[in-house]
This record gives structure tokens, C-alpha cells and sequence, in this order.
């Protein structure tokens, strides 16, 4: 554990007090924009400043930061939750344990540290599965929701495109969709596709209709994941699962949508 001290000072460096603990979490606010959130709970008896904060696991293709705009001070028996975009993922986690690197004042002593992050859920190796996935997918094509359009009757067309890679590798079958907390589909839960994709075919699209599943304002200012559809795969016989990507173009056309098939703004 090394220490970067400020100034010139005789005194030891302060370390990371017994009791302050670092946890990685990831809230349903987090999952659209990418990002986790460094819970930082300070279980000892002595008031930590955090200036700056740094996540490196195997997962991830390069250490993350907190993008911190000002310090942060956590007193005693307080928890603090830190914002950190997520890098590139890197499919396989590999062995090593998550690690913060924390720049603090402890009792007027600036210094450097690292600590294990603890990681109760699994998120990180869940991402670096989900990446799996993902690489999976993208060998064989790119699959996104591209344009979103109102019909006028409380429903609208979400147009997904199909980009193959152009590679040889093994088909890949696209089965279905599956609805959102904000969104479903006309014709139920799920949208079928029943589609097989392999690397060779000419770019396509798929058109499914989407009609909101619940109109109070609320749940559409306050919107997380609503406009993030699962994308149910088969890859060499084994079920896939990743949310379709779409731009933001296409999540504030769907909000747009939903908020005016629910009459709560003037239709388009």
C-alpha cells in the first residue's frame, strides 16, 4: 500500500481506517447509461474526505473513475454511493479480486490507497458474461432498435435492424422480445421473431408493435429501463439474453410515444 502524501510531513501516512469498506453495486437508474456505483460505508470512528476514486477488476478492459466534481466528507457510520461509467467489458472475468483506489484526507493527512471492493451480487462477473453474450451475437451480426414510430393508435412500429458481419460463422436464431416495465408488445408479453440469422445474409429489419403498459406520469418521468427491450437469442443451441441497443434518438421517440398514446401530451 503506497501513499502519495501532500506536502512535506513527518507524519505517517493514514491508510484506509479499520471499518471503512468499499462495495460495488449497480441500481436500476445504472444499467441504461452504463455505469455502477461504488458504495463506500465508513464503519470506523474517523471522518474520511474522498477526493478520488478508481475501480480496476478483471472485467473491465480499463480502470473506471468517479467522476467527481467536488470531495466528498463521510463522517462516521455514513454510506456514500459513488457514480462510475463503465469501460468496455472484457467477456471472461478471469481470477483477481476487484480494487479501489481511493485518494483521501484522514485527520489532515492526504494520502493514496487500495482497497478489495467487495462485490456481493456478482455484478461485475455478470457484466463480463452478459459481454460474452454480446461478442457472441456481434460475430454473427449487429442487432439494434433503430427507428420508433407512432401508428396514431395507441400503438407504434419499433423497427429493429439486422447487420451481418459477413463472416462464416454458425447461424444464430433470433426468438423474441420481451416487454418492459413501461412497454409491451400488441400481441403480448413477448414479440415473436422467429428469425435466423447468419453471417453471410444481407442486412435486413423486423418490425413489432409496441403499446404502453401502464400511462401514470410517474412511472414515465421517472423511467429507467423502460425503453430497454430484452433480446432473446440462440447461440449454438444455448439461450442468449441482452438488452436490444438502441440510441437515445430512439428511447425519447418511445417515451414521446408513450406519453402521448396515454394522453398525457398532444399526439405527434
Amino acid at each position: 500500500m503506497g501513499f502519495a502524501l501532500a506536502g512535506c510531513s513527518a507524519a505517517p501516512a493514514p491508510g484506509i481506517p479499520t471499518g471503512l469498506t468499499v462495495a460495488v453495486i449497480q441500481q436500476r437508474g445504472d444499467i441504461a447509461p452504463g455505469r455502477v456505483q461504488l458504495r463506500v460505508d465508513n464503519g470506523s470512528d474517523e471522518t474520511v474526505t474522498i477526493a478520488a476514486a478508481t475501480l480496476a477488476a478483471p472485467a473491465l478492459a480499463s480502470p473506471a473513475a468517479w467522476d467527481a466534481r467536488r470531495t466528498e466528507t463521510l463522517a462516521p457510520g455514513r454510506i456514500l454511493d459513488l457514480p462510475v461509467a463503465l469501460p468496455a467489458l472484457r467477456c471472461g472475468s478471469g481470477d483477481g479480486a476487484a480494487r479501489v483506489t481511493l485518494e483521501t484526507t484522514i485527520g489532515g493527512i492526504s494520502g493514496t490507497s487500495e482497497v478489495d471492493a467487495d462485490d456481493p451480487l456478482g455484478i461485475l462477473d455478470r457484466l463480463s458474461a452478459t459481454q460474452c453474450d454480446r461478442d457472441d451475437l456481434a460475430a454473427v451480426a449487429e442487432v439494434a432498435a433503430t427507428a420508433a414510430s407512432s401508428r396514431g393508435d395507441g400503438t407504434a412500429d419499433l423497427t429493429i435492424s439486422i447487420t451481418p458481419t459477413g463472416g462464416d460463422g454458425a447461424p444464430i436464431e433470433l426468438e423474441a422480445l420481451r416487454g418492459t416495465p413501461l412497454l409491451h408488445f400488441a400481441e403480448g408479453e413477448d414479440a415473436v421473431l422467429d428469425t435466423t440469422v447468419s453471417p453471410g445474409d444481407a442486412p435486413s429489419t423486423l418490425t413489432v408493435t409496441v403499446t404502453p403498459r401502464r400511462c401514470d406520469p410517474h412511472a414515465i418521468a421517472e423511467d429507467k429501463v423502460g425503453t430497454l427491450f430484452d433480446l432473446v437469442s440462440r447461440v449454438d443451441g444455448r439461450e442468449v439474453v441482452v438488452s436490444l441497443p438502441r440510441p437515445q434518438a430512439v428511447a425519447d421517440d418511445l417515451l414521446a410515444f408513450t406519453a402521448a398514446a396515454c394522453g398525457l401530451t398532444p399526439a405527434a
